[in-house]
C-alpha cells in the first residue's frame, strides 16, 4: 500500500483495507514513518507532496482558479499560493494558517465540474475541469495576474479536449455568458 501510495498512507485507508490500527501504528514505527498530519503518514525517502496532504487533511477542498490552471497545463508557472474553493459558509482555519487562498461559493456550484488530476507527485486530486476553470477565472478576473489570465485563454483554446458545449453550460449556470462570450471574442 506504501508504495501504491507513493510512500504516504493514511490511517482510514489501512483500517479500510482490513488492517487493524494496532498492527498499523506498530509498521509505521518500524518502518520509520513520519506524521505528516492527522492519520496520515509519510515515508522518510518519499517526496511530501504538498496537494495532496492538503486535501488529505481537509477531503472538502477543490483545487480552482491557478492551481487548477496549472493542474491542467494551462499555466506557465506553479501557483503560489495554493488555491482551493470551498461551499459558502465553510470554515476550516487550518486553511488559512497553511497560507491557502481560500474560494467561497454557492453550494449548488460548489460540485460542478469536479474531476480528479494527477499531483505533480502523482497522487490523485480532486479540481476543477478546465471549463468550469475558465468560468472561475473569467468570473474573478480582476483579482488574477493579467499574464496568466491571457495564457491560460490561449492555452485552453488551442486544446482539442477543450468542450466549449460545457463551458457554456457552467456559464449558463453561473450567470457569466455576456461575460464569457466578451472575453473569448476579444482575445479570439
Amino acid at each position: 500500500m506504501l508504495a501504491e501510495n507513493h510512500g504516504i498512507l493514511k490511517t482510514a485507508d489501512v483500517v479500510a483495507a482490513g488492517i487493524t490500527k494496532d498492527y498499523f501504528y506498530e509498521y509505521v514505527k518500524s518502518a520509520g514513518l513520519e506524521k505528516a498530519a492527522h492519520g496520515i503518514y509519510i515515508s522518510p525517502a518519499a517526496w511530501p507532496d504538498e496537494m495532496y496532504l492538503l486535501q488529505a487533511q481537509i477531503p472538502r477542498v477543490v483545487y480552482s482558479h491557478e492551481t487548477a490552471l496549472y493542474l491542467h497545463d494551462l499555466a506557465e508557472k506553479e501557483p503560489v499560493p495554493l488555491t482551493v474553493t470551498v461551499a459558502a459558509k465553510y470554515n476550516n482555519p487550518a486553511l488559512t494558517e497553511k497560507g491557502v487562498h481560500v474560494v467561497y461559493v454557492k453550494k449548488e456550484w460548489h460540485e460542478m465540474g469536479v474531476c480528479e488530476r494527477a499531483s505533480p507527485g502523482g497522487h490523485k486530486l480532486i479540481v476543477y475541469d478546465m471549463e468550469r476553470t475558465i468560468c472561475d477565472i473569467i468570473r474573478k478576473r480582476s483579482e488574477m495576474d493579467i499574464a496568466a489570465f491571457n495564457y491560460a485563454l490561449k492555452e485552453y483554446m488551442k486544446r482539442k479536449d477543450k468542450n466549449l458545449s460545457r463551458l457554456m453550460a457552467y456559464a449558463s449556470k453561473m450567470q457569466l455568458e455576456k461575460k464569457i462570450r466578451e472575453t473569448m471574442g476579444v482575445l479570439f
